[in-house]
C-alpha cells in the first residue's frame, strides 16, 4: 500500500510563506537539489492544493537550467492530483482534479500498486487532508529564518495526534527535513 506524505517549508516560527506570500526565503544549496531530485524519483504522483497547482503550473512547463533536469521530467511526467473546488479543468500535462470528495480520492490511490505520494500543498490543503487522517507522514523542511508573519504551517482546528521522529537531515545551507510518521 502507498503512503501519502506531506512535504512543506516551514521557517523557524511556523510560516509556509511571509506576510506578502513570498517563498524566496527557503534555503537551497546543491545538496538539497540532490535531495530534491532523490525526492521526486521515489514518488509516483504529487498532490497540490489550487494555489500552489495554478503557481506551480505557470513555471514548470517552461522551467529551463535553473532546475536539474531530473526536476524538469518529474515535474512534467509524474501525476499531479489538485485539491480544488473551484478549478474545473487543467491545463498542465497529466493534472487530475480529485474531485468533490478529494479524501476518498486519495483513500484509492493509497490503496494502488506504487510508490508513495507527495504532498507539495499549501496550509489550508495541508490542513485539510491532517483533519481527515489521510497523511502517514510529514516532513518539514525546516528553514533558519523568522518571518515575524505570514500564513501559519497548519490552520485550526485539526485533532490532537502524536508523532514519532522517523528521520532527519542537514543541509549546509542550515536547513534541517524534520520527517515525523504517524504516532500510536
Amino acid at each position: 500500500m502507498r503512503r501519502i506524505f506531506s512535504h512543506i517549508n516551514v521557517s523557524l516560527d511556523g510560516y509556509i510563506d511571509d506576510a506578502e506570500g513570498n517563498i524566496d526565503w527557503h534555503f537551497a544549496d546543491e545538496a538539497f537539489q540532490r535531495y530534491l531530485d532523490e525526492l521526486l524519483q521515489s514518488i509516483d504522483g504529487m498532490v497540490f492544493g489550487r494555489a500552489a497547482y495554478e503557481q506551480l503550473a505557470a513555471y514548470w512547463p517552461t522551467a529551463g537550467d535553473e532546475v536539474t533536469a531530473v526536476q524538469r521530467s518529474a515535474m512534467r511526467e509524474l501525476p499531479k492530483y489538485i485539491l480544488s473546488r473551484t478549478l474545473e479543468t487543467t491545463g498542465w500535462h497529466n493534472s487530475h482534479l480529485l474531485g468533490d470528495d478529494p479524501v476518498a480520492a486519495l483513500g484509492q490511490l493509497k490503496q494502488q500498486q506504487g510508490r508513495d505520494i507527495a504532498v507539495f500543498a499549501g496550509g489550508s490543503a495541508a490542513s485539510q487532508l491532517l483533519r481527515s487522517g489521510v497523511l502517514d507522514e510529514i516532513r518539514l523542511v525546516l528553514n533558519p529564518v523568522l518571518l515575524g508573519e505570514g500564513t501559519p504551517l497548519f490552520q485550526t482546528p485539526y485533532p490532537k495526534s502524536t508523532w514519532r521522529l522517523a528521520g532527519r537531515r542537514e543541509f549546509a545551507s542550515g536547513a534541517v527535513v524534520l520527517s515525523y510518521e504517524r504516532g500510536e
